[in-house]
């Protein structure tokens, strides 16, 4: 039996560091943005973790011959399917009716678990469309959701500042984000996650960043804690120092490509970074979210 966690929440909130650090453990198998494999990887030619084209990885090549043997799905067909039926607001219909997609991930997700021999997959999609087809696995693959959130107004600083992306094929930079737009996706994502996470009775989490950040080893303990499992070793040299393994991510935010000894602390660039009014703003759009999950809207330099 195969367990699967999933990561969700909108982009730059934390999502793939956490991702690192959990992957960095012995038995425990980091995928990356599986939701893009056939899209970046597969057609658009995106690098994995290991630095490898995800269709020239040896082990992304045994992964799919296991899951779909020579009948691999069309990486044009899956994108359409993806694009016309599984975008993030697809995510309650999903889970009414299903899709195609249902299959083809439960085919990877076995293919996974049988190829590395992984205690634990982690998915790290971010999309709550794709919660909502994990949601949906059968009976031999136990699904988890962890949604990461961050505070909204050091979301949109990040989504400001210019990132270059370190994948071959990719663009220079990555996509940016206005305040507005953060903002708004923000909450939709969050809020459709949060109606997700009921198809995850007993095994949903919320986890803020800036708690993770300040206890990095004792908040990836409880993590493993929540979907039972428990690695021979760990990763952690001190309570915030780990070393971050190499991987076989298939996409995702340009930190994925980091390894070694890295010192986990929170990114507060935000508060003397973002403009007042920005701040303002994006408070404003978001202001019913934060405060239920306890941030502060008139002194955002001390956390809740």
């Amino acid at each position: 039996m195969a367990k699967v966690l999933y990561l969700a929440g909108w982009g730059r909130s934390g999502t793939t560091i956490i991702d690192n650090v959990l992957g960095s453990h012995p038995g425990v198998f980091t995928a990356g943005e599986l939701w893009f494999l056939f899209e970046r990887g597969l057609l658009g030619g995106r690098s994995c973790g290991c630095g490898q084209p995800v269709r020239a990885c040896p082990l992304w090549r045994d992964v799919l011959r296991c899951a779909f043997g020579d009948d691999i799905p069309d990486p044009r067909h899956v994108k359409k399917w993806q694009r016309d039926a599984a975008r993030a607001r697809h995510a309650p219909r999903l889970l009414r009716r299903g899709h195609h997609l249902v299959g083809v991930f439960t085919r990877l997700y076995r293919a996974i678990a049988e190829v590395t021999g992984a205690e634990l997959i982690i998915d790290s999609s971010k999309l709550p469309s794709g919660a909502a087809v994990v949601a949906r696995q059968p009976a031999d693959i136990t699904p988890y959701l962890l949604q990461v959130v961050r505070d909204p107004r050091a979301v949109a600083h990040s989504w400001r500042r210019r990132k270059k992306q370190l994948d071959s094929s990719a663009p220079d930079v990555m996509l940016e984000h206005s305040p507005y737009d953060s903002a708004m996706k923000w909450m939709s994502w969050n809020g459709l996650t949060e109606w997700t996470s009921l198809a995850f009775p007993g095994r949903y989490r919320l986890q803020r960043y800036e708690d993770f950040t300040a206890d990095p080893r004792g908040a990836v303990d409880e993590l493993l804690r929540f979907v039972d499992v428990t690695p021979a070793s760990s990763p952690f040299l001190d309570d915030r120092t780990v070393e971050l393994a190499a991987n076989h991510t298939v996409s995702g935010n340009p930190g994925r490509f980091r390894t070694g000894t890295v010192e986990v602390r929170a990114d507060d660039a935000w508060r003397d970074g973002l403009p007042a009014t920005t701040r303002l703003a994006t408070t404003a759009l978001t202001l019913p979210l934060m405060q239920r999950y306890g941030y502060p809207v008139h002194r955002p330099d001390r956390m809740a």
